[in-house]
């Protein structure tokens, strides 16, 4: 629900002298809440009579506790080469901390707000933030009173300047008796948005105006506000360079609620790399077979700035395609895996040794008495995706003359590209 609406008709019996106990964010991470998590998931099943949870994954309370528990307190992580574990909190990433901040964010606020002295006309919370009405003489009281409930857990507070205060991305004032929103944009903004000549699908620039100016309808709670956002927003799209006509044709107008279709046929959705021009006609040919095709960047700023993870050797590395040559012929084996390399190998190894038929390079070492040439095994290429590692794998088996082993059989369109890749490979070898 949107925060300007859920405000929209919110009075009061008399206007408070502020009404923030505002932008209550969380001094201490939310991942700084791993022990106090599993204590407020068994409060809640122990205040249950029927666990909710053990419909969902058939499992007893006890088993899921376990578990819980165990993504809570295995997180290890690795920096300059060597491995620690977090002895604090939950991991940043991890799919089970936005839930389990969502359950301590609950509880600490039902036992706040139900404990409390003063009377609260108003308490909003979007995650980690909150936006509060108080009596001005109760700021204080109050603000305390949150971050006497744990420790780990303090509240920061912005109060109403000359009787506003921004809060997400509105900017909210005083009406009398009532609260008006209009859009909220921090002093560092520039009006740098996706620029027109950018090399990016047409689609991302056309979205990028349909959601401020939708934005601007949402936000705004009079004529004049939404009058003067667009008005704005219309500067900043010709400062990015998008032309008039553009513009018109991509602002978000307001429509009806209708029904949905629920027996409309289903829509895939495809993802692949942005090439000018071919990726539209891609579009194109997919549609009447109701594929929908979403472009994402071939690079992105995140891939060429955000590199502060350590790098793992080579070996080590998660999700590789690999090549093992035969030391006494021209055989190689390519294979793919979502462990490492290292792994792999001792694997393969242990096959070799014990003469396991169902394995191709144990196979090959048993027929021709051959030896393996373990030690200049190489990763080719990585992915964690298991379907991408089968079609890379088949890739480079058809690249091989000799292959060891077997594969998914590639579409027509590679076979072509493999073709004349080994014909130029073979001009090489032969000059």
């Amino acid at each position: 629900m949107v925060f300007s609406n859920v405000i929209a008709d919110i009075t009061f019996p008399r206007r408070p002298s502020v009404f923030s106990q505002s932008c209550c964010e969380v001094s201490a991470s939310l991942t700084d809440v791993g022990g106090l998590a599993v204590g407020t998931i068994d409060l809640i099943n122990r205040s249950l009579s029927v666990p909710r949870f053990v419909f969902v994954f058939n499992v007893g309370e006890s088993v899921l506790m376990d578990l819980l528990n165990i993504c809570l307190t295995s997180t290890y992580f690795q920096y300059n080469g060597k491995h620690y574990k977090q002895l604090h909190g939950t991991a940043m990433g991890s799919p089970v901390s936005v839930v389990i901040a969502e359950i301590v964010m609950q509880n600490i606020e039902e036992r706040a707000l139900s404990t409390c002295r003063q009377t609260i006309p108003l308490w909003l919370r979007y995650v980690d933030d909150t936006f509060t009405a108080v009596r001005h003489d109760e700021i204080d009281a109050f603000h305390n009173h949150l971050n006497e409930q744990n420790t780990d857990i303090q509240f920061t507070r912005e109060v109403e300047e000359n009787g506003k205060l921004p809060f997400l991305d509105c900017l909210v004032s005083h009406n009398d008796n009532s609260l008006r929103t209009t859009v909220y944009r921090k002093p560092t903004h520039t009006d740098r948005l996706l620029d027109e000549s950018s090399y990016n699908p047409t689609s991302h620039k056309a979205t990028t105006i349909r959601t401020l100016t939708r934005r601007a309808q949402l936000v705004c709670d009079s004529t004049d506000s939404l009058s003067d956002e667009n008005k704005y927003l219309h500067r900043v799209f010709t400062k990015n360079n998008y032309n008039n006509d553009f513009i018109r044709r991509n602002t978000h107008r307001p429509t009806t609620t209708t029904e949905t279709n629920d027996t409309a046929t289903p829509t895939t959705t495809a993802t692949i790399p942005y090439i000018k021009g071919m990726s539209e006609n891609i579009s194109r040919i997919l549609l009447p077979f109701n594929i929908r095709v979403a472009h994402k960047p071939i690079t992105t700023l995140r891939q060429l700035l955000t590199n502060v993870k350590d790098k793992d050797e080579p070996r080590n590395r998660q999700g590789t395609i690999y090549k093992i040559n035969c030391s006494d012929c021209q055989a190689s084996y390519i294979g793919e895996t979502g462990r490492n390399l290292t792994t792999r190998l001792t694997e393969h190894r242990r096959a070799t040794r014990k003469g396991d038929v169902s394995n191709h390079i144990a196979e090959h070492h048993r027929l021709t008495n051959h030896n393996i040439d373990w030690d200049s095994a190489q990763c080719l290429t990585y992915s964690t995706d298991y379907f991408q590692r089968l079609t890379l794998e088949s890739w480079f088996t058809n690249l091989e003359q000799t292959p060891l082993n077997r594969c998914q059989q590639l579409p027509a369109p590679y076979k072509r590209l493999i073709h004349d890749i080994n014909i130029t490979n073979d001009r090489k070898r032969t000059t």
